[in-house]
């Protein structure tokens, strides 16, 4: 009895492994606990845009929801602002995110973000994640004259929804659309921006090789003018061009109200042309120094026979000593086969994991080994990972994924098996 338990546990030691290593292949992170944490943000003045970013083991090409609510005790404001975040590919092992918030409107105070993750697997209706990551937002009074004077010189007697024009943006920038109308302080409009092509994109990501066909990205929203001066009340909404391919856009605000079949043909509405174009490299890649594969951290050269029961591994690193590192050694290849009498074969129970930490070496340069017994692995290849992920929670499984990492191939012939 006590050896068929000791089978399956090693099948789902096993199968928890494959689990790392696909995710590994498929997002570029070492992790299948999926994460996300938000990078402080400073205090900003109400109407600002404000750009939140983060990193993630998401992969890219997948969103965020973001919420701003009210912490007070009773949330007596609730949910007051909302925006989307884009996640895109990184250096090293996270992934890093970023979306654009339209503060008009949204009164001074302490507010916090709260950060989900929405599974676009589950069409037509996207689930979103519980809470991954919580951060404060202070937004104060402007303390200086905004600049803004207006006295429209149009006849106040035709309503009008006048667009301020942005001529060109580069792809990835994050930017405020903004324009006036004298329409009844409570009117709420739409906006939508549309590609004026059907111009799309082929893409295939450095890191999986996996393909992708992007159009162009349309978006909409709705908008809550603030009052302003003469009857006349200003409006405002965040562009975050991070998924928008460089194309011609039309942008067109309009009453909320107005039927989708008269959108910028009946009604009172603006229409102007936005341009976006090719991207600065450094707008939707993070520029990240030192943290390519293997360059923050390094393994030695390991022979391709290991005969002795026990082996230490030893490499190089620039991170500081006391650092703690994660390895692992899983299969390069599996056998997931099964067995009649519902038992494993014995590669399935392979595999190895443990923490080390970083010692002090000489200049810049320090080391770090782990003793690893492979007496007991089938003669093959293996794949060896060290990262400085770490432990969410002391005695938990749970990984929160770094962002420094080497893996290396080695093969066991020449140990028992």
């Amino acid at each position: 009895m006590k050896k068929k338990h000791l089978a399956y546990a090693g099948i789902a030691g096993a199968v928890i492994l494959v689990l790392m290593f696909i995710a590994i292949l498929s997002t570029g992170t070492f992790s299948i606990f999926p994460s996300a944490t938000i990078d402080p943000v400073p205090a900003h003045t109400t109407g600002d845009l404000v750009v939140i970013t983060g990193k993630t083991t998401f992969p890219a090409g997948t969103r965020l929801s973001l919420d701003i609510v009210d912490p007070s005790p009773g949330g007596k404001r609730g949910n007051i602002g909302a925006t989307d975040a884009y996640i895109v590919r990184s250096g090293g092992m996270m992934n890093t995110w970023s979306g654009a918030l339209d503060t008009a409107g949204i009164p001074p105070g302490e507010y916090r973000i709260n950060a989900y993750w929405w599974d676009e697997s589950k069409v037509p209706a996207y689930v979103r994640s519980s809470l991954l990551a919580t951060s404060p937002m202070r937004l104060i009074n402007s303390t200086t004259d905004s600049g803004i004077r207006i006295t429209p010189l149009m006849n106040h007697t035709l309503a009008f929804i006048h667009i301020d024009r942005q001529n060109s943006i580069k792809r990835g920038e994050k930017v405020l659309v903004t324009g006036t109308t004298n329409l009844p302080v409570d009117t709420q409009l739409r906006f939508l921006i549309i590609q004026q092509s059907n111009k799309s994109v082929f893409t295939i990501d450095p890191k999986t090789q996996k393909q992708d066909l992007k159009g162009g990205f349309s978006r909409s929203g709705l908008i809550d003018p603030v009052p302003g001066e003469n009857g006349v009340s200003r409006w405002s909404f965040a562009i975050d061009s991070t998924e928008f391919i460089p194309d011609n856009y039309e942008v067109i605000v309009t009453e909320a109200d107005t039927r989708p079949e008269d959108i910028g043909r009946e009604g009172t509405f603006g229409v102007e042309s936005l341009d976006i174009l090719e991207a600065d490299a450094d707008l939707t890649t993070s520029a990240v120094q030192d943290t390519g594969p293997c360059q923050s951290i390094g393994i030695d050269s390991l022979p391709p026979v290991i005969p002795r029961e026990k082996y230490t591994i030893t490499g190089t690193t620039s991170l500081q000593p006391g650092t703690d590192l994660v390895f692992t050694i899983i299969p390069a290849e599996y056998d997931l086969s099964i067995n009649q009498d519902r038992s494993s074969p014995g590669s399935l129970m392979t595999g190895a994991m443990g923490s080390i930490s970083v010692a002090r070496g000489t200049g810049d340069t320090n080391t770090w080994s782990a003793d690893v017994d492979l007496s007991s692995f089938p003669q093959k290849e293996y794949i060896m990972n060290v990262s400085n992920d770490r432990p969410d929670l002391p005695g938990t499984y749970r990984m929160i994924a770094g962002d420094r990492y080497c893996a290396k191939r080695f093969t066991l012939s020449g140990g028992s098996s």
